[in-house]
């Protein structure tokens, strides 16, 4: 076994190392356990030997329960447990996938980190970039929960274990399912509220600080404002304990954000209304390479770096996220509809019918004649995609080759396949786990500068909490969506926020301004990237095309498929080109 720390991203917040000499174990843990109490009854731990740390209990956990022992746990972690005597290794990770565990295998031998930086030009173990992977990317395809940009290395799936050793078969298991064990239901009853209301809580509060600075990230959004609030009132006068950072580039986002912080009595508030330059983005990306080891795949990573900095000078080290209420506790339930309609609850239907009665029963009977038979694409998705597809720059034999085109139509399904809440979700959200690159990205380049990100919406207990509650709960009169989180914030959150309708902040004024200044910024940066394309990139790359849409977008205005297309793809050509250049870049 071999384990790589050099490359780990920070001194405060590096993996707890522990031994048991007696038995020849050892175990390297990145982990903050939500249930030590009950693991500490449950280990028979002694109340007079010294509290543990969360390296010895899994430790103990091993020696108790064996490879079962991460089904015991709560909490968000990633741990390696080595026999000496045996040469076995075991891998576990936390069922969301909040901390990230790399690997590779070599015979009987695992070589494993914390962060894909060992695998990396200079890392302990040096792995060679796929360029497949690098083909994707460039239609942000490659978010996987096993693969990686390195060929032959691997991440351990979110809630799963794995057992390598000498002489036996290398065996991964999945150690945690969520249930889908919601009861039918035709009436709404308080209770479910009251629960999840007890639950979210307590999600929020077990990741406070005991004592000690916090910040949370406030959007002015309905998520971002649940988690901010909670903590003031777990705090009672927030005072110098509670920071607030926001970003506010739509004319809606200052107002929204400072209401819930003014409500809070929230003092420190850190509002950015800009973005970053050509040289600062640089700068980020630099950074996040030799933190990542191979380039973000998800932007909020490196865009948020601004707020790990100020924590960083503040003496900050957590950071909470409202994160993961879109894919489930605030889902906005809009497939309540197909599932009343198959159940035939038509009573139940005309409720959450949005309009005027005139309105409600045209769609009632648009639901009945029509609503038997799912879309095939989200109507809307599918006309982007399309909009976007011709301006995307992969050579035409590279896109036929990998079959792109239709991986890339692919995810404009997005919820169209299913018909009840839960399904999407399950099959969707938690099985692709493809919230888990934003998670794995985020935790790591925080972690760079001593903060531990904290994601209270993504607590197991409150995700299974929402899919055990049944679907009438979820969405309100007239189709008010994310009905059931509304009703148990409702008193904590300012009305105004907790029942704002929609989650538009003036967006489409935003980007208008960003399609004339920011396209000719973006131009600049692509024309210097592209006079330094490296050579693996340019066999990937139809070149001639990526020229002629940087003289376009000097121009400055461009129609929407062309102004984001553009924008993300010069975003991703300048982290691979970063990464294959492994910090040489030319010019």
């Amino acid at each position: 076994m071999m384990f790589s720390n050099e490359n780990f991203p920070s001194t405060k917040e590096r993996p707890h190392l522990s031994r048991h000499e007696a038995t020849g174990l050892r175990v390297v843990s990145w982990s903050s356990l939500r249930n030590r109490a009950e693991l500490l009854k449950g280990l028979a731990w002694s109340s007079a030997a010294a509290e543990p740390t969360d390296a010895q209990l899994l430790l103990e956990a091993w020696r108790r329960w064996g490879p079962g022992c991460a089904a015991h746990l709560l909490g968000e972690f990633a741990f390696v447990v080595t026999d000496t005597n045996t040469g076995q290794t075991y891998l576990a990770r936390d069922p969301m996938g909040v901390k990230p565990l790399y690997y590779r295998i070599s015979g009987d031998d695992v070589q494993h980190a914390f962060s894909a930086a060992a695998f990396a030009p200079g890392g302990a173990w040096q792995a060679e970039p796929d360029m497949d992977w690098a083909a994707r990317y460039l239609l942000h395809l490659s978010d996987h929960t096993v693969n990686t940009a390195y060929q032959g290395v691997f991440k351990l799936p979110p809630g799963h274990w794995l057992c390598v050793g000498p002489g036996s078969a290398t065996r991964m298991e999945r150690y945690f399912e969520f249930r889908d064990d919601a009861p039918p239901a035709k009436h709404r009853q308080e209770r479910w509220v009251e629960e999840y209301r007890s639950v979210l809580e307590e999600a929020i509060r077990c990741r406070m600080l005991p004592d000690g600075a916090m910040a949370t990230e406030n959007s002015g959004g309905i998520d971002s404002a649940t988690i901010t609030a909670y903590l003031a009132r777990f705090l009672g006068t927030p005072g110098e304990r509670l920071h607030s950072f926001g970003f506010a580039m739509a004319e809606q986002e200052p107002a929204f954000i400072l209401e819930t912080s003014q409500a809070a009595g929230i003092t420190h508030n850190y509002i950015v209304t800009g973005s970053y330059g050509e040289a600062r983005q640089d700068a980020v990306i630099a950074r996040g390479l030799a933190v990542l080891g191979y380039p973000q795949e998800h932007g909020n990573a490196g865009a948020h770096t601004i707020f790990y900095r100020e924590c960083q000078l503040r003496g900050i080290t957590a950071l909470f996220s409202g994160f993961g209420g879109d894919e489930v506790v605030t889902n906005p339930g809009n497939l309540l509809r197909y599932e009343l309609l198959d159940a035939g609850d038509y009573r139940n239907l005309w409720d959450i019918l949005p309009g005027d009665p005139v309105r409600r029963v045209l769609r009632m009977g648009k639901a009945v004649t029509m609503g038997r038979r799912s879309p095939a694409y989200r109507p809307t998705f599918f006309s982007a995609w399309n909009a976007r597809w011709p301006h995307q720059l992969l050579r035409d034999d590279v896109v036929q080759r990998l079959g792109l085109h239709e991986a890339y139509m692919e995810t404009a399904r997005f919820d169209a396949p299913y018909r009840r809440i839960n399904d999407f979700i399950l099959q969707y959200h938690l099985h692709r786990m493809q919230v888990t690159t934003r998670l794995e990205n985020c935790t790591l380049m925080a972690a760079a500068y001593g903060v531990d990100y904290r994601w209270p919406l993504w607590d197991v207990r409150l995700v299974q909490q929402y899919l055990s509650t049944p679907s009438i709960e979820k969405v309100g009169p007239r189709g008010i969506g994310r009905y059931l989180h509304r009703r148990a914030i409702d008193g904590v959150v300012p009305k105004r926020v907790a029942w704002k309708p929609s989650k538009d902040m003036g967006y489409a004024a935003a980007h208008e301004r960003h399609k004339t200044s920011g396209m000719i910024q973006t131009a600049e940066w692509a024309r210097r990237h592209e006079a330094h394309l490296h050579p693996a990139l340019q066999e990937l790359i139809d070149r001639e095309k990526f020229k002629s849409q940087i003289a376009r977008a000097l121009q400055g205005g461009a129609d929407p498929g062309f102004d984001f297309s553009f924008h993300r793809a010069v975003n991703a050509i300048a982290w691979l080109n970063h990464w294959l250049y492994a910090g040489k870049m030319p010019g």
